[in-house]
């Protein structure tokens, strides 16, 4: 589920805000709302449990579209201004988008790894 939810993170901050991807959410990065009223359009969505082989790819999918991204930015595009994929009244410079990607990342990995030494002593 965390590498789910990052790709759907890099979809919403790179894909929607930066890159201003109409559709930019992989269907693996989304799950079922618990608040999806009747007339969602649920085939947007996984709706079961998908093998990890192909969560994987699509994390790493992500992950090289940021490196892409990255790898020609330049400082006067990061300080340009993009809308908030939550908030479209309120912009954002791409280096704050950029930024929300990596803390995303970071904060996941603090989480998936933050038992690991308890677990190990035992």
């Amino acid at each position: 589920q965390t590498l789910r939810h990052l790709v759907f993170a890099i979809d919403a901050w790179l894909g929607r805000a930066v890159l201003r991807i109409e559709q930019p959410f992989h269907p693996l990065g989304q799950t079922i709302p618990e608040s999806a009223e009747d007339g969602v359009d649920l085939s947007l969505f996984v709706t079961e449990t998908p093998e990890y082989a192909d969560v994987l790819a699509a994390f790493a999918d992500r992950v090289a579209m940021v490196r892409r991204f990255l790898a020609g930015a330049t400082p006067e595009l990061l300080d340009e201004e993009r809308s908030n994929p939550w908030a479209p009244d309120y912009p954002e410079t791409v280096r704050a988008c950029v930024g929300t990607i990596l803390e995303e990342g970071w904060e996941h990995l603090r989480y998936a790894l933050r038992d690991l030494d308890t677990l190990a002593a035992r």
